[in-house]
């Protein structure tokens, strides 16, 4: 029965001739399709899914978990839209989407708005595309095989392959390479494409990391297949293969094409966070990175090894391009056409319904983070404290051959710290710096990593443990010498021992640890939300850096706090030998010396400053000693964006 909607056809109707049938479109001469399919048990829940769904949206919340099988979240998951969500897509594109799958995507591109033909090979996946998107109109699924039909000269605007570049030689006509296939594939589509068209690619790494550590490679559940290069073998006559950043290079290259990468965390199929090529050093990076780690899509278990760990030590080697288990690519044939693709860094995509919660991000080039996606250019920034999460860091210290007991001190000794600074932060919110301290201010992840408050520190200190552990639990297997976390007397229980009765050499109950900030403010007014803080050493000379959010301006005061903790009544004496603050763009930065040494200060706390032959000696006198700066006073021009303050100290200093 031909369905009735048949009013918008698809753009590939110029060059075909094709019918409708049951609102799907067809090749009138059509004599098979492409024998492609998750069986039909699995399509049958999938239509029963789909047709009983009131809310068909791409972030549909009858779409979430939990799923009972694979293929259902693959199908279904909110989070398969998140591919796309990283890429500027200009409004009203013409979109050609080649294995359409079930619709995930394809509904996300008709959300936006776009005009979508979507062809899909197999017949009962395109029922299902079909009945995700029976609601749009500017959406057209057409069932047929892609090498059969002809494509219009600059028809789209964007063509897509999302999962489908792998297959090419599979479903390739006349016996092709892998290689010449997916350069077939690529040749048709880019004779497709408007002359600023882009087409965008979506497939496994060869070189993932997750695959050099010895998991199953993703299509074929065997190890290192991919990594050998798919030699002569049950692999090699799949038809499926993957390629490296090397021979995506080559390929583009050889067709004359640009081309830019990103890199869907953990993987392509249900992307968590995003990465641009650019963005991988970029501030916060490695906590993403850190975090979205790699997973196991197959049946096979992996095998006992740190792949974790080696997929840590690869990206903090600045490897995350060439070993990230997936790639996204966009190409174009000119450099113009990729100009402002990629507008961020990094983004963490939220979990929840974008009308309850948002996730966070880092415009490209920017020093500091927002919220994604931005309500309004006015929303505040967010500073990203620089450090690497401590989950990352426990990890590189358990598999480096120590014993329960030392790396229960390690884990004990960050716990204790945490908690007599009340930082009592979910742990993948926690950071240390480069020597393995403590970072004194915590990771804002959206939502607080999603982890309701501890009622105790106890509560706190077993959910953080609970949180690494379930993060590291397969790398610790390898060391030897650490048995089952959870044992009696196992590593868990020694360290909440060592928290419960700390030794001297964990936890000096008479010292406590001190941090310098800096806070800032229109008016006077300061508040904890608009402040930046560094751990102090209080020993010799040290350097104090601290960053800015973009809402930190020249026309606010700021107020210099040099020390945070009670003092029992002596008097602390610091000589500050030099204070500089760095508008954006500025290497040079302003000297604020010139307001502590010509009272300049609008105003002090249990503070004097006198001045000395290197600076000035501030005398401290109190718990809450601070300094009011006003940059006015150096003559610096109004709404300057400040991203920067960085102090000398000399805690030895005799003046």
């Amino acid at each position: 029965m031909r369905s009735e909607n048949t009013a918008c056809s698809p753009i590939l109707g110029s060059a075909n001739e094709l019918v409708c049938v049951n609102g799907i479109w067809r090749q009138a001469k059509q004599d098979s399709s492409v024998d492609y399919s998750d069986g039909q048990e699995e399509e049958s829940i999938l239509r029963e899914t789909l047709e009983g769904a009131a809310d068909l949206s791409w972030n549909s919340a009858e779409f979430g978990p939990p799923y009972s099988s694979w293929a259902q979240e693959y199908h279904l998951s909110p989070l398969r839209a998140n591919l796309l969500r990283g890429l500027h897509l200009p409004e009203g594109i013409r979109v050609l989407e080649v294995g359409a799958g079930c619709g995930a995507v394809t509904r996300f591109l008709g959300d936006q708005g776009f005009q979508v033909d979507a062809v899909e090979g197999s017949t009962s996946r395109a029922a299902l595309a079909r009945a995700r998107c029976a609601d749009l109109d500017n959406v057209r699924i057409i069932s047929a095989d892609f090498h059969q039909l002809h494509l219009p000269d600059a028809g789209y605007d964007l063509v897509l392959f999302v999962g489908v570049l792998e297959y090419a030689q599979r479903f390739a006509p006349d016996g092709l390479s892998s290689r010449d296939a997916v350069i077939r594939m690529l040749a048709n589509a880019t004779t497709a494409l408007a002359p600023d068209g882009k087409i965008i690619i979506a497939i496994e790494n060869r070189l993932g990391a997750k695959y050099l550590a010895g998991w199953p490679e993703d299509h074929l559940g065997t190890s290192w297949s991919g990594v050998a290069g798919y030699p002569a073998g049950a692999a090699a006559k799949s038809g499926i293969r993957t390629f490296d950043q090397a021979e995506w290079k080559s390929i583009f290259g050889e067709m004359g094409l640009q081309h830019r990468s990103f890199f869907p965390l953990p993987d392509y199929k249900l992307p968590e966070a995003f990465v641009s090529d650019r963005g991988y050093l970029a501030p916060g990076a490695n906590a993403i990175w850190g975090r979205y780690v790699s997973v196991n899509r197959t049946p096979a278990s992996p095998p006992s090894t740190p792949a974790r760990f080696q997929q840590n030590a690869l990206y903090r080697a600045g490897l995350l391009p060439s070993c990230a288990d997936s790639f996204g690519i966009v190409a174009a044939r000119s450099d113009e056409s990729l100009e402002g693709v990629m507008p961020h860094d990094w983004i963490v995509f939220s979990v929840k319904s974008e009308a309850v919660d948002k996730g966070l991000c880092i415009e490209a080039g920017s020093s500091t983070a927002g919220r994604f996606p931005a309500s309004s250019p006015d929303d505040p920034s967010i500073i990203l404290p620089p450090g690497e999460p401590i989950y990352q860091y426990w990890l590189r210290c358990a598999v480096t051959g120590v014993n329960e007991e030392d790396l229960s001190k390690v884990l004990a000794g960050h716990l204790a710290i945490a908690a007599r600074s009340g930082l009592r932060a979910p742990g993948w919110c926690l950071l240390v710096n480069d020597t393995g301290e403590l970072v004194p201010q915590s990771f804002p992840w959206p939502s607080g990593c999603d982890s309701a408050p501890a009622a105790d520190d106890r509560s706190w200190e077993e959910s953080v443990l609970d949180g690494f552990f379930e993060f590291a639990a397969a790398d610790l297997e390898f060391n030897v010498r650490i048995g089952p976390w959870d044992a009696p007397g196992g590593l868990k229980q020694q360290t909440l021992q060592r928290l419960s009765d700390p030794p001297a050499s964990l936890a000096d109950p008479g010292k406590k640890d001190s941090f310098a900030a800096i806070y800032w403010a229109a008016g006077a007014a300061f508040s904890e939300e608009q402040k930046s803080t560094v751990q102090l050493s209080q020993k010799g000379k040290e350097i104090l850096t601290f960053f800015l959010p973009r809402s930190a301006r020249s026309d606010m005061l700021l107020r210099f706090d040099p020390l945070d903790h009670d003092i029992g009544g002596n008097s602390v004496t610091v000589q500050l030998e030099s204070m500089r603050l760095y508008p954006a763009d500025d290497s040079v930065g302003v000297d604020l010396m010139p307001v502590f040494k010509n009272d300049g200060a609008s105003s002090c706390n249990q503070l004097q400053i006198r001045p000395s032959e290197s600076g000035v000696i501030l005398a401290i006198a109190g718990n809450d000693p601070w300094v009011v700066v006003d940059p006015a006073f150096l003559g610096m021009p109004p709404d300057l964006t400040l991203v920067k303050v960085e102090a000398h100290l000399d805690w030895g200093s005799k003046d």
